[in-house]
């Protein structure tokens, strides 16, 4: 008897089939909607040997490997799943090296285990193309490692905050695996589309500036780290077709009330000083709460009871309480400062 291997039924999906079954939101619809024909590279999930290999290189630690590996979408079993992996992968290798406006955030899906850990695939899945163009835009070999490091931090992230494993909503994940975001030793960036209108606080029309990012995991933020990495960010930024001018850094460490909280020289407040101009100022009670302590809370005000909770060891987190404690709130905003390469 001649057995031949079965079909997978998932390449034969539609979009409107996948959105139904997995309650996707409108945004992902319409985010796909480009990438949803039948016609597309075909892309190769990595087996599990090589996920863990790649993830491996990525800093992911033990635990969030050991889970990313054990939910590996199944073609049978998990057929919109597969399709989803298949069409966001696809998405992410259209876009590589494309700057596009605002961070765009993928959403966390519903479910179990695997529907957690699909992004995860998707983006081990795309690592080849991007690790292409890493080079051919003069990223060395361990900036281009570095900068893919973001995911493995991630899934630590994340577990960690909710207690189970598997991502989140990924805000910055989406733009290092499309090639546009990357890491350069104490700071990462992502490259923006050329600003056209006039009255911006430090650009020109026709250039563009850098917007940098602060990692929490990469040690003291000191001058001399900051300035080699503003240093291999401009000499890099030479090789690009758009005009860079400058940084921006949209963040609740760019609020100014920091420097009333902590002493002139710390790390924070010397970053803050190479700015020239601020805007775009949104209260975020919760961004230092996160980002500081790791945890969340529900709500526009942070409750008392969790104030309480939290440790008093280093001036930061004082300063941060303190502030609160007080009546006070904190803020997101973004500074700039103009450098030419």
């Amino acid at each position: 008897m001649n057995h031949q291997a079965s079909t997978p039924a998932w390449p034969r999906l539609s979009l409107s089939a996948v959105a139904r079954t997995l309650d996707l939101a409108p945004e992902v619809v319409d985010r796909l909607t480009p990438v949803a024909g039948p016609d597309g590279p075909r892309l190769d999930v990595p087996d599990r040997e090589t996920a863990d290999r790649l993830l491996t290189r990525m800093n992911t630690e033990p635990e969030d490997r050991a889970t990313t590996l054990a939910a590996r979408p199944d073609p049978d079993g998990d057929p919109e799943l597969c399709w989803l992996l298949d069409r966001s992968a696809r998405l992410l290798i259209s876009q590589l090296g494309q700057r596009r406006p605002g961070n765009p955030a993928w959403a966390a899906l519903p479910g179990g285990p695997v529907a957690r850990h699909l992004f995860v695939w998707v983006f081990l899945t795309v690592t080849p193309y991007v690790r292409d163009h890493h080079a051919a835009i003069g990223l060395s070999d361990d900036e281009s490692w570095a900068s893919l490091s973001a995911l493995g931090s991630s899934l630590a992230g994340d577990r960690r905050i909710n207690g189970r494993p598997g991502l989140d909503a990924t805000w910055g994940l989406p733009m290092t695996f499309s090639g546009t975001g990357f890491r350069l030793g104490r700071l990462a960036y992502e490259r923006q589309p050329r600003h056209t209108a006039p009255g911006h606080p430090i650009l020109r029309p026709g250039e563009s500036a850098l917007n940098t990012h602060i990692p929490g995991n990469a040690g003291p933020l000191t001058p001399a780290a900051c300035d080699a990495s503003f240093d291999r960010a401009l000499d890099l930024a030479r090789g690009f077709p758009e005009q860079v001018a400058g940084f921006g850094c949209h963040s609740w460490l760019m609020d100014e009330q920091l420097a009333d909280h902590l002493p002139a020289e710390s790390n924070i407040v010397r970053f803050q000083r190479r700015c020239t101009a601020f805007n775009d100022r949104v209260r975020a009670d919760w961004a230092p709460i996160l980002h500081v302590f790791r945890r969340r809370f529900e709500g526009p005000e942070v409750p008392r009871a969790l104030l309480a909770e939290l440790p008093q060891r280093t001036a930061l987190e004082r300063a941060v309480v303190g502030h609160l404690r007080a009546g006070g709130h904190w803020y997101n905003q973004t500074g700039w400062f103009r450098r030419l390469p």
